[in-house]
């Protein structure tokens, strides 16, 4: 099982690496359906192994000069004050179940809902965008904003970083799209971090049983999957690549939402 774990991390950061996100909307899953953890706990899983790969590809994409700073951190002030307020409050006064119009929803079930939105949303705007290597800029600093808050609620929540949301909006602002890539995984990496920190005093999850080791292995093999995919991104054009990754996201999601609310 463990080694099933590796190579799909492994596979997991070399679409971190090749397309700049990703990396943790596929994590949570599979540290949920295959090593058993809650959907909350994956979360919390997903940040770390996504911080700390997201981290190390921003390195090799500073050294290329492929991060905007500018505009990666007027992105990232909204969004990560957002992911840190959501773990640190929210997320620790969820109880297991509550009511929403007279249903009685289990937590894990609105988690997976939102999750397998996202992912679906994800995968068909990946489908129907067009390759723009960069555009006039035409995106004011209030919608990187608003988007920035967005991209924090969506790491709060499911602990994903928003990659796919973040490169659109970096190329709408006339980023070449290796920038942006190199500038959104500057974001995941600090967002993932600062969301990480509110769930310190969250002692639901660390009373779960979080396994420490695991932790390790599935972050070791995500990084190794990153420099992968960034040495591979030059032998692959960015359509190829969406259509891989958007086929991805629809199987999961697919096998998410069957598992919840179908069986």
């Amino acid at each position: 099982m463990l080694w099933i774990g590796l190579f799909i991390s492994l596979i997991i950061g070399t679409i971190l690496g090749l397309v700049g996100g990703g990396g943790s909307i596929l994590t949570v899953p599979l540290v949920h359906y295959l090593f058993g953890a809650s959907m909350v706990v994956a979360t919390t899983y997903s940040l770390f192994v996504v911080s700390i790969a997201s981290g190390v590809g921003t390195i090799q994409r500073v050294r290329s000069k492929q991060v905007d700073w500018k505009h990666g951190i007027i992105f990232l002030i909204p969004s990560m004050f957002t992911a840190f307020s959501i773990r640190q409050w929210m997320i620790p006064s969820l109880g297991d179940q509550f009511v929403i119009n007279g249903f009685i929803v289990s937590t894990e079930n609105l988690i997976s809902f939102i999750l397998v939105s996202v992912m679906v949303y994800t995968a068909i705007k990946t489908l129907l965008s067009k390759e723009r290597d960069s555009t006039n800029g035409n995106a004011s600093i209030i919608n990187i904003i608003l988007f920035g808050i967005l991209t924090g609620i969506l790491s709060g929540l499911i602990g994903a970083g928003g990659g796919f949301i973040i490169v659109p909006i970096l190329l709408r602002l006339g980023l070449a799209i290796r920038t942006a890539i190199g500038t959104s995984m500057f974001i995941i990496s600090v967002q993932s971090a600062i969301a990480l920190i509110g769930d310190i005093s969250n002692e639901k999850i660390w009373e779960s049983g979080f396994d420490w080791q695991l932790l390790l292995f599935l972050t070791i093999a995500t990084i190794s999957g990153v420099f992968i995919g960034n040495y591979l991104q030059k032998f692959f054009s960015g359509k190829i690549l969406r259509k891989i990754f958007s086929f991805i996201l629809l199987a999961v999601s697919v096998g998410i939402a069957i598992q919840k609310f179908v069986l």
